[in-house]
């Protein structure tokens, strides 16, 4: 998509009615795009919902699969959730930020999330956008060897 402001305006005025219950499906469609919640963005569909500015970040803020600053160019989450953590998350989350600690400043965005709704797989992991289950460190390290 164009990163334009009046582009943006053009597609919330054809996706989402101007309603205040679509802040969320909206905030959702402008991460998608962009791969984050960037502030101009924000402020559009404030201006095209009728919101105000303080309620669109507060909206953004709040939800752990929203981020308000732009991502490395991979993103891993780890699930930090009870069955998770019980399964090993805290190791898992451990050798991540080791590994790229390791990779000399390489872009990588490292997040944690409370849960990744895969409990009967725990622990698990989410690399640029794919989810895997049962986990453990070495397993975790072969797939961040794919990332080079």
């Amino acid at each position: 998509m164009n990163t334009d402001r009046n582009t943006l305006r053009s597609v919330l005025r054809e996706k989402f009615p101007r309603d205040h219950g679509q802040l969320l499906p909206a905030l959702h469609f402008l991460q998608h795009e962009f791969g984050y919640l960037p502030d101009w963005g924000m402020e559009v569909v404030g201006w095209h919902l009728g919101i105000p500015a303080s309620e669109v970040y507060g909206a953004a803020t709040s939800y752990t699969e929203l981020r308000t600053t732009a991502p490395g160019s991979h993103v891993i989450r780890v699930c930090t959730g009870l069955g998770c953590r019980i399964n090993g998350a805290g190791e898992i989350l451990e050798t991540v930020r080791e590994s790229f600690a390791e990779a000399n400043g390489k872009e990588t965005t490292i997040e944690e999330t409370p849960c990744g709704f895969l409990c009967g797989m725990a622990p698990a992991l989410e690399i640029d956008g794919v989810w895997h289950g049962r986990v453990d460190a070495d397993s975790v390290k072969a797939q961040l060897e794919e990332l080079s």
